[in-house]
């Protein structure tokens, strides 16, 4: 069977889109790991609000909550800053960051969630950011309308096809 470039670079494209969105929900979705690690005892050290801005756009700040805490495995006490099972933090805003601090005052006792391969490595929240799958969903849905657009096109160019030809040789 021999396929057009045409149907070539459809399926090529088909093929690219459901692969780009695999890759792109588990780049936004590193908690699915987290979520096989073990609770420490543990408690915050620091809580606090980091204030920002980009020296091109002094106007523009940002606000990241920062949260140190020890924890202890097997009898051996760590240190902990990460929030998220996501490495790079997200810009917030102000309400956001609060919250986040109010939630983790400096003495509270908490649950912190370790690598048990590395231990060194921890999250407070090992469920993930909401805005984090909120752009996982956005993206999954964009996704799904593209590739069904593409799966439509592909069709009509069939049909099409199929007509065309049916329409010299019959």
């Amino acid at each position: 069977m021999h396929l057009s470039p045409r149907w070539q670079t459809s399926i090529l494209m088909l093929a690219f889109l459901l692969s780009l969105s695999g890759l792109v929900s588990l780049m936004l979705d590193p908690a699915h790991i987290a979520r096989h690690w073990q609770a420490a005892p543990g408690h915050v050290e620091t809580s606090r609000i980091l204030v920002s801005s980009p020296e091109d756009h002094p106007d523009q700040m940002r606000w990241e909550p920062y949260v140190q805490y020890l924890y202890t495995v097997n009898g051996e006490v760590y240190h902990g800053d990460q929030l998220y099972a996501l490495a790079t933090g997200l810009p917030g805003d102000h309400s956001s960051a609060e919250d986040i601090t109010r939630r983790f005052p400096v003495g509270k006792a908490v649950v912190v969630y370790f690598n048990p391969r590395e231990p060194s490595r921890a999250v407070l929240i090992r469920e993930g950011d909401s805005s984090i799958g909120s752009g996982q969903f956005i993206l999954g849905a964009l996704s799904t309308l593209f590739g069904w657009a593409l799966l439509d096109r592909l069709l009509q160019r069939w049909r099409h096809g199929r007509r065309s030809r049916l329409a010299t040789h019959g």
